[in-house]
C-alpha cells in the first residue's frame, strides 16, 4: 500500500498536522477496505474523522482533547455551529466504524458507506478551519459541553461568543446582562 499523504515528525501535532493525518487516514480506509481488512479500514475512518475534530477543538484552545468523549463533544458543537456541514452524521458513521473495530459486524458495502460520508465531510471541515468560529449562544443544551470543552465553569444560558468560545481567537465571550 502507498499513500500520497506523508505523516509529520513525531511530536506534538500543530492543527496542519492533524489535518494531514486526517488525509492519511481517511486515505488509508480506502486502501484498507481495497485490500479486504475491514476491521483496519473502519478504525482508519474513525481516526480521519477524530484527528479533524482535535485539529478545530486544538485551533480553539479546547481541553482534553485525547478522549473519545471530547470527539463527540467537539462534533457536537461543529454540527451546531455549521449546519450546513453534516457534523452529527459523519461523527455518527465514524462512531460506528469505531465500534466494527471491536465486532466485526459490518459489510464491505457498510465500511463503503462510512468511508464515503465521512470523506465527504473532512473537506469541509479543512475549510471551516481557514476562518474564525462562528458565533454561539449559550443554552439549556450547550451550557455543559461548552463549559466542558473550555474549561470554562462560569457560562451561563444567554452568554454569547462571537468566535465559538474559542480560547484562542478574539472574542472569548459576553454577558448578556450588565457587561459583567
Amino acid at each position: 500500500m502507498t499513500t500520497a499523504t506523508t505523516l509529520p515528525e513525531p511530536g506534538e501535532a500543530t492543527v496542519a498536522d492533524r489535518v494531514q493525518i486526517s488525509r492519511r487516514l481517511i486515505e488509508q480506509a480506502r486502501e484498507e477496505l481495497a485490500g479486504g481488512d475491514r476491521l483496519q479500514a473502519t478504525e482508519k475512518v474513525w481516526g480521519a474523522f477524530a484527528q479533524m475534530m482535535k485539529a478545530h477543538g486544538q485551533q480553539r484552545g479546547w481541553l482534553n482533547l485525547g478522549s473519545h468523549r471530547t470527539v463527540g463533544h467537539i462534533a457536537r458543537q461543529l454540527d451546531a455551529e455549521y449546519g450546513e456541514i453534516a457534523v452529527a452524521s459523519a461523527f455518527i458513521a465514524a462512531d460506528n466504524g469505531h465500534r466494527n473495530f471491536y465486532d466485526n459486524e459490518m459489510s464491505p458495502p457498510e465500511i463503503s458507506e462510512i468511508i464515503f460520508v465521512v470523506a465527504n465531510v473532512l473537506p469541509q471541515l479543512e475549510r471551516a478551519l481557514e476562518e474564525s468560529p462562528r458565533p454561539v449562544v449559550v443554552t439549556e443544551e450547550n451550557v455543559w459541553r461548552i463549559s466542558t470543552l473550555t474549561g470554562r465553569q462560569d457560562l451561563e444560558v444567554g452568554d454569547a461568543s462571537p468566535v465559538g468560545f474559542s480560547n484562542t481567537h478574539d472574542g472569548g465571550a459576553a454577558r448578556d446582562d450588565d457587561g459583567a
